[in-house]
């Protein structure tokens, strides 16, 4: 009887996992701001890791600017690049 009263929470057919919410500009614009200033990345790597970012690439961005950074180098657009071509080449 208790089971005829049980609502559906999901339509039928419906994946039970939806998509995560993301928002690719605001990645691209927090790794811009790292760039730009490497304290930057101080302010949000206590709490931000890089399974948080949507997109793969921006993810393993994170994580080079975080290995310059914590190395004590500064992180620019041509160390990055450097870094990062050694990082995807050993992939």
């Amino acid at each position: 009887m208790a089971e005829a009263n049980v609502h559906r929470l999901r339509p039928e057919g419906e994946k039970p996992f939806r998509l995560a919410p993301h928002n690719v500009e605001a990645e691209q614009a927090l790794l811009g701001a790292v760039l730009v200033n490497n304290e930057a990345f101080y302010r949000v790597s206590d709490f931000l890791i890089p399974e948080h970012f949507y997109e793969p690439i921006h993810r393993t961005i994170y994580e080079v600017l975080g290995k310059i950074i914590r190395a004590g180098k500064t992180a620019t657009p041509i160390t990055a690049k450097t870094y990062l071509g050694e990082q995807l080449t050993a992939e």
